[in-house]
C-alpha cells in the first residue's frame, strides 16, 4: 500500500514540474557555489570554476597551520610588506585589485585581525594597518575584551541579564585558542548555499504531500476509501509512511549530490577549522567547526523540512485540501518577516521553525533562553523540541483521518 501511495503521489503533473523546478534549482545552486570563490591573477584579473579555486587554495594552503602570536606577526609583516610595494589608491580599481591579488592567500586571516581589534559591533577593513606586531599575538585576549565591553555598554543595556553576560563570555572563554588554519573554502561556498537548497526541498515537497490526504476527496473516492477493510488503518499508515518516505529520500538525495559536487569541486579540506576564523563567524559563541556547522546544517534542515511538512500534511487530513495544506510551509518561511517587528514575540521567532533551515545565520545570534536554570541558545531548543513535535504529529495524523466521518 505504501508503494501505491508513493505512485499516486508522483503520477500528478505538478509533482513532476515540481521535481524538475527542483533538479534545474540544484544545478543553479551548485554553479553559483562553485563560482562564489573567485581567483585574481596577477595582473588583477578575476577567474570563477574549478581552476580558479585550485589556484586560490594553493595560495591559502602556504598559511596552513596554527595562527599563534609568531603565525600572525608572519601575516602581518607580509601584508605590511605588500602594502608597500602595491598600495591601496582610493579609486584606482586596477591598482587595489592588484593589491588584492598579492594577499588574497592570507585575506581571510586579515580579516579576522580587523575584526579582534575593532569594537563589537564595528568593522574596520584598514584596522590592521595601524596595528604592530606586540598587539596582533594580543587578538584572542581581545575577542573576549571587546564582549565583555559591549556587554557593559549602553549598546546593550536591557539586552542580556547578568546570567545570560556570564554564559556568553564563558562561550568565548572556551573557544580553543590558538585557532588553526587552512582552505576552508568548499566548506564555506557550500554552506552559502545550503540552506536556499533546503528551502527549496521543503517548499517543492509541500506540492507533493500536500494532497496525500485530500486526493481521495478531490478524486470523489473517499467513500470506497473509507469502506474497504484496511482504509482506515493500514490505507490511512500508507499515506503517512509515504508522506515521511518521499520527503526523506528526496532531502538527502539532493544533498547529497549537491555536497558532492560543490565539495568535489572546491575540495573538502578545512572541515577542521572553526568556524571563528575569518570574517563571518568571529563572533559566534557556538565553538564548532565548518564540518560540523555544515553538518548540523544538514541535519537541523532536515528536521525542519519533516516537521513542516508534518503539519502540511496534518492540515491536509483536517481540512481535505491541498490547497490549504500547500500554504503552510510558505507561512512558515515568511510570516516572521511581516510579526518581527513586535518584540514581544522576538523570544517566540528566536525558535520558530523556519530557523531550523537558517542555522548558517543565526549560529551568530545572540539568542538565548533559560532553561531548568540553565541557559542555552536557540539551536539546542529547537533541535530537541521539534523531532518530539514531528513524532507527535504522526498519531495525530493517523487520529484525525482514521476517524473522516463520510458525508
Amino acid at each position: 500500500m505504501i508503494r501505491y501511495e508513493i505512485k499516486k503521489i508522483f503520477s500528478k503533473s505538478l509533482s513532476k514540474v515540481s521535481l524538475v523546478v527542483l533538479l534545474f534549482s540544484l544545478l543553479i545552486s551548485c554553479y553559483f557555489a562553485i563560482t562564489n570563490v573567485s581567483f585574481l591573477d596577477e595582473q588583477g584579473k578575476s577567474h570563477t570554476g574549478i581552476a580558479a579555486a585550485k589556484s586560490l587554495r594553493e595560495e591559502k594552503q602556504k598559511w596552513k597551520g596554527v595562527l599563534d602570536e609568531a603565525a600572525l606577526q608572519a601575516v602581518l609583516d607580509e601584508y605590511k610588506k605588500i602594502s608597500e610595494e602595491y598600495p591601496i589608491r582610493p579609486g584606482d580599481d586596477s591598482a587595489n585589485l592588484l593589491h588584492d591579488s598579492k594577499v588574497q592567500g592570507f585575506s581571510e586571516i586579515k580579516d579576522m585581525i580587523n575584526m579582534g581589534f575593532c569594537e563589537f559591533r564595528d568593522f574596520n577593513y584598514y584596522r590592521i594597518d595601524s596595528l604592530s606586531k606586540e598587539e596582533v599575538g594580543q587578538i584572542y585576549e581581545n575577542r573576549g575584551k571587546s564582549l565583555e565591553k559591549w556587554l557593559n555598554s549602553e549598546d546593550a543595556d536591557g539586552l542580556f541579564d547578568e546570567n545570560e553576560k556570564a554564559f556568553l563570555i564563558e562561550q568565548y572563554r572556551e573557544m580553543k585558542a590558538p585557532l588553526y588554519y587552512e582552505d576552508y573554502d568548499g566548506w564555506k561556498s557550500a554552506l552559502s548555499y545550503a540552506q536556499t537548497i533546503i528551502m527549496l526541498i521543503m517548499l517543492v515537497s509541500a506540492f507533493l504531500v500536500s494532497g496525500i490526504f485530500s486526493n481521495e476527496f478531490s478524486w470523489k473516492s473517499d467513500s470506497i476509501f473509507f469502506s474497504t477493510k484496511y482504509g482506515r488503518d493500514r490505507g490511512t499508515r500508507a499515506k503517512i509512511m509515504a508522506g515521511f518516505i518521499v520527503v526523506s529520500v528526496i532531502y538527502f538525495i539532493v544533498i547529497s549530490l549537491y555536497s558532492l559536487v560543490v565539495l568535489g569541486c572546491l575540495g573538502a579540506q578545512g572541515g577542521n577549522v572553526m568556524i571563528q576564523t575569518g570574517f563571518w563567524h568571529w563572533k559566534s559563541f557556538y565553538n564548532i567547526t565548518y564540518m560540523q556547522l555544515y553538518l548540523l546544517t544538514v541535519v537541523a534542515g532536515y528536521i525542519g523540512t519533516v516537521f513542516c511538512l508534518f503539519l502540511s500534511m496534518l492540515v491536509s487530513a483536517k481540512t481535505h485540501t491541498a490547497v490549504v495544506a500547500v500554504t503552510i510551509p510558505f507561512a512558515i518561511l515568511f510570516l516572521p518577516l511581516f510579526v518581527s517587528n513586535f518584540d514581544f514575540l522576538s523570544g517566540i521567532l528566536g525558535v520558530f521553525p523556519d530557523r531550523l533551515l537558517q542555522i548558517n545565520e543565526i549560529i551568530n545570534t545572540f539568542d538565548l533562553y533559560h532553561i531548568g536554570g540553565k541557559i542555552v541558545g536557540s539551536i539546542p531548543i529547537m533541535l530537541v523540541i521539534y523531532p518530539i513535535l514531528s513524532i507527535l504529529m504522526v498519531p495525530l495524523m493517523y487520529h484525525v483521518y482514521h476517524k473522516t466521518e463520510i458525508k
